[in-house]
């Protein structure tokens, strides 16, 4: 089941509940950024990041370049903290010293 929280409108948000997903497919692309899918039974969820910023690691969905330059996301998935810290975690776990990663459940 999704929890909620309340946004700055007063709106509640719906976060993804990631109970029973996987991370595969983990690859790093650079010093600051790895990437990764969340798996789950008839989802995939592909070209997901972990980037390291200056507040702190965070998980990013992935981005197009629109035809005026600027970057648009493909999809938005909004994870709890707690959930991000996992799935943070089970990437950084599984950051590929060779090519053969298995998924880890989360």
């Amino acid at each position: 089941m999704a929890s909620k929280a309340t946004n700055k409108d007063n709106s509640e948000r719906v976060y993804f509940d990631i109970k029973g997903m996987t991370v595969a497919n983990v690859r790093k692309l650079s010093d600051k950024v790895i990437a990764f899918s969340l798996l789950g039974k008839g989802l995939g969820l592909y070209n997901l990041r972990v980037v390291a910023g200056s507040k702190g690691d965070f998980v990013a969905s992935p981005q197009t370049k629109g035809k005026d330059g600027n970057y648009y996301s493909v999809y938005a998935l909004y994870l709890s903290e707690a959930d991000e810290k996992k799935v943070i975690a089970a990437v950084l776990k599984k950051v590929p010293a060779d090519d053969d990663i298995s998924p880890d459940e989360l």
